[in-house]
């Protein structure tokens, strides 16, 4: 290891290499996933991957402290020109990793490796649309200038519960509303998108200022940057992850989803932001979370993907640049290669009248906040102000999008079950490298950077994940791995074959940093509520589950 880390072997004589590896506290099958310790070389922790940080900071080479001294040090030295954190909490951040230090340390004393989460002392950054209890959560706007949260988001209790260290939050196109996310610049070229509305969590990670994130997708905001930006994030299945104290977009199309460099990282922690939470009835409606976790490794081989169909639907591509499209056939020809049989599918159409749905939703959201619509950017304003006016939309012709909706559901499982798919596989963007301020004034639900919108009212899982960058622009493009309802696992399986097979995501971008003073916060009185993010922001009793049915 490299001369940098100064406080090894903190967890009192544990041997490396007999650290405990499965999630949870069980001995099951992650255990092949992590990397020894012997085998890691590195100066600077702030370049290991998620799961590299966790074999050493579970084998006591790497102390919590020493992890997050790393990544804050990168941020204030070279945040400048990207501008990814709106704020930081080094108070609140080391603490935590004191905390869990003494949860390593314990369990190393009393040689019950593998006790303690496999997360535990992981530095994350969250979107601010997260609520952290007596933290400011403002949407990266103006309207919620001075937002105290008044309690935790479901999410955030889970990871902090699990050990996990929050440095911050990261910007977001303002309230989610769009694809931009400018104030942001992309550290691949700063002149260039990155993508929104999970922009600053995505930049986070491609400058390795932290090594995992947490964004929401309500019209492809988890993916848009993960393309953009040579990231990876997986947005669950609806339901699968607690959306309680998160800010909403639109209550029945929003996510909630992890963020990281690899496939594999990403894995790692949807495996803990996963599962039920009473705050969120509808993480109790499908199957439980694996017991074991979601899979965080590959099988390797020369053809691991044999018996995989994955569906390849080519009405839905779009008018690809022809340097996205060589990357998308270098893509599915790797599929290929590996034992998958890709076959032509026909994908359906999703209803128009989905999108009045959407603005009625946004608008109920919005409608507390008329009386300062002057705060809010202007582009935002003109979106905001048309879908409280959408509020006037009869609720009879809302249940008839509702509709719409589980037709167009059942529509999608049927492409599935007729031709026998596992996945399909679309591009991540149909833009290549767009400009910073190109498409700020449009909606997410748009579509107009990548065919995304159709995940989100299927309420499906997707893997979003790098393939390789532009022979034009030089900027990163993605591919889209989606599945059915409730089974990430085996859209994970077939994103980790591919990845270990071309692990694009290890190339970092270069550039001259600059230093940032990044506002640092401190815990103060939590708002009055009663909702977690101190504003109106509770859905209503009605809920839009996926369902697995093909009924016509």
């Amino acid at each position: 290891m490299g001369s940098k880390f100064t406080r090894r072997s903190f967890l009192g004589g544990t041997a490396a290499g007999s650290v405990g590896l499965a999630l949870g506290g069980s001995s099951s099958s992650p255990a092949r996933a992590l990397p020894a310790p012997e085998t890691i070389d590195a100066s600077d922790p702030a370049m290991l991957d998620a799961l590299q940080a966790v074999s050493l900071l579970q084998s006591g080479i790497l102390h919590p402290g020493e992890l997050l001294d790393a990544y804050f040090e990168r941020s204030r030295a070279m945040d400048q020109p990207v501008n990814a954190w709106i704020r930081i909490y080094p108070e609140v951040a080391y603490a935590a990793a004191e905390a869990a230090a003494g949860r390593l340390s314990a369990a190393g004393r009393a040689r019950e490796n593998g006790s303690v989460p496999l997360v535990c002392g992981l530095p994350i950054g969250l979107k601010d649309l997260y609520a952290v209890r007596g933290l400011p959560v403002t949407a990266s706007s103006r309207v919620l200038d001075g937002n105290i949260a008044s309690g935790d988001s479901g999410v955030w209790r889970r990871l902090d519960e699990a050990g996990m260290v929050l440095m911050g939050h990261t910007h977001t196109h303002e309230f989610a509303l769009g694809v931009a996310t400018s104030q942001v610049g992309n550290p691949w070229d700063f002149s260039r998108s990155v993508g929104g509305s999970s922009g600053g969590s995505a930049a986070a990670l491609a400058a390795c200022f932290t090594p995992l994130s947490a964004g929401t997708d309500t019209g492809g905001s988890l993916r848009i940057p993960a393309s953009a930006c040579g990231i990876t994030s997986i947005k669950p299945t609806y339901g699968r992850c607690s959306t309680a104290g998160v800010i909403p977009l639109a209550w029945t199309r929003d996510h909630t989803g992890p963020m990281a460099r690899s496939v594999a990282d990403a894995s790692l922690l949807l495996s803990y932001m996963a599962g039920a939470d009473p705050g969120d009835p509808t993480t109790s409606a499908g199957p439980d979370v694996p017991a074991s976790g979601y899979p965080i490794s590959a099988k390797g081989g020369s053809s691991p993907l044999t018996g995989r169909r994955i569906g390849l639907p080519g009405n839905a591509l779009g008018d690809l640049p022809d340097a996205l499209t060589v990357l998308f056939e270098e893509a599915l020809e790797s599929a290929r290669r590996l034992g998958a049989e890709v076959v032509d599918v026909n994908f359906p159409s999703v209803p128009a009248s989905l999108m009045l749905g959407d603005r009625v939703e946004v608008g109920a959201y919005h409608q507390q906040f008329a009386d300062r619509i002057g705060l809010y950017a202007p582009d935002n304003a003109l979106l905001v102000g048309r879908d409280i006016a959408a509020l006037a939309t009869p609720v009879f012709d809302y249940i008839g999008f509702e509709r719409d909706r589980l037709r167009f559901q059942r529509d999608y499982n049927r492409m599935f079950y007729d031709s026998s798919l596992d996945a399909i596989m679309l591009p991540g963007a149909t833009v290549d490298g767009m400009k910073r301020n190109q498409y700020a004034g449009f909606s997410v639900f748009d579509g107009v950077t990548a065919n995304v919108i159709w995940a989100n009212y299927a309420g499906v899982p997707v893997v979003s994940m790098p393939v390789g960058r532009s022979r034009e622009t030089g900027m990163p493009f993605g591919v889209q791995i989606g599945g059915l309802a409730w089974d990430e696992s085996t859209i994970i399986e077939i994103g980790l074959e591919l990845e270990f097979e071309s692990p694009q995501w290890r190339e970092v971008p270069r550039w001259v940093g600059a230093p940032r003073r990044i506002p640092e916060v401190t815990v103060a009185q939590p708002g009055l509520g009663p909702e977690a993010t101190n504003t109106r922001s509770d859905p209503p009793s009605l809920y839009a589950l996926p369902t697995l049915s093909a009924r016509r």
